[in-house]
């Protein structure tokens, strides 16, 4: 499953990306200012994978959601 838009994308959520999998750290949206006051100019999201490896996709159409996390526990 492919996310729809970058407001879809959930802390937390399991997704595969260049043929890896990751977990979603981060997920900056265009214009939205956060809880420290940054306001992204462009739409980022932060991937970390089991090593601790950080990673950034700057397009959330190619992330593969495998995992998705909701407010009641895990949407497969």
């Amino acid at each position: 499953m492919k996310y729809a838009t970058p407001y879809d994308i959930g802390i937390g959520d399991r997704v595969e990306y260049k043929g890896n999998t990751y977990d979603v750290l981060i997920n900056y949206v265009k214009g939205e200012t956060d809880s420290k006051g940054y306001t992204p100019n462009i739409n980022r999201t932060i991937l970390i994978d089991s090593t601790d490896t950080r990673t950034t996709c700057l397009d959330y159409r190619q992330l593969e959601v495998t995992e998705q996390i909701t407010d009641h526990g895990v949407l497969v």
